[in-house]
């Protein structure tokens, strides 16, 4: 069985960032560059195989650390959410179409992809509620897009990468997957010392691993635990030193809460 979901295999995939932040920073137990204004995204990645729900990879093949057909659904429609919108830096969020998240990109697969991104709306209904919903939201456009390695000794699963793909194509920027699960403090040091806003795709049982790291757990506001949703983005947001906290609903498939 086929499925139409292959990614586009564009300098903003699954490439590694040969850039990696230095884990000595990151190691000193404070972050870095600590009074610098920062904005840092975090999502789950999409959904998961369970019983009777399998998981797919990139061209249809059954596979239990990919995602299933709604969490490819959900991954080609973030391009909705964020690559409209204007960054906190002033670049205008013009680079990605609504429901076209393979189409950016120019290694000739985005066909397919583009018709699974479509089917994230899910319909007229489901298309109007994102864009209303995203425009309220005011989530800024990603200057950085960090998801866990999934290749290498301490690869974990491909939802993170998948998940956020075909974003990174309608972004044009690359996706850095140089760091797996368990290496949250470096991620954190690399994030605040990246061009924000950034946005981190994870699994969500380390994501307050990641909040410690960057030193906003302590914030009014924030769960010790990621909720059982795969349809929240959340905003943390650093002023003068100040960290502030909002989490966002995606809205973005017509099972979001």
């Amino acid at each position: 069985m086929s499925l139409a979901l292959a990614t586009p295999v564009v300098a903003a995939g699954c490439g590694e960032s040969s850039n990696k932040q230095s884990a000595s920073a990151s190691t000193s137990g404070a972050p870095p560059d600590s009074g610098r204004d920062a904005t840092i995204m975090i999502i789950r990645h999409g959904e998961k195989p369970s019983s009777g729900d399998p998981g797919f990879d990139e061209t249809g093949k059954q596979d239990k650390k990919s995602l299933t057909r709604q969490g490819w659904e959900r991954s080609h429609a973030l391009p909705r959410l964020f690559a409209r919108t204007t960054s906190t830096a002033g670049s205008a969020g013009s680079a990605g179409s609504a429901g076209s998240a393979g189409s950016t990109g120019s290694s000739g697969s985005s066909g397919s992809s583009g018709s699974s991104g479509s089917s994230g709306s899910s319909g007229s209904g489901g298309s109007a509620r994102t864009a209303s919903t995203a425009g309220s939201a005011g989530l800024p456009r990603p200057l950085a897009l960090y998801a866990a390695a999934d290749k290498g000794p301490h690869a974990g699963a491909h939802r993170m990468r998948q998940t956020v793909t075909p974003l990174g194509a309608a972004l044009h920027v690359q996706v850095n997957t140089e760091f797996a699960e368990g290496e949250e403090k470096e991620l954190a040091a690399a994030a605040l010392a990246a061009a924000s806003p950034v946005l981190i795709c994870w699994e969500h049982s380390k994501i307050p691993a990641i909040v410690e790291a960057l030193g906003a757990a302590q914030v009014a506001g924030v769960p010790e635990k990621w909720p059982d949703r795969f349809d929240l983005v959340w905003v943390f947001t650093r002023r003068a030193g100040t960290w502030t906290f909002q989490p966002v609903p995606q809205h973005l498939l017509p099972s979001d809460a």
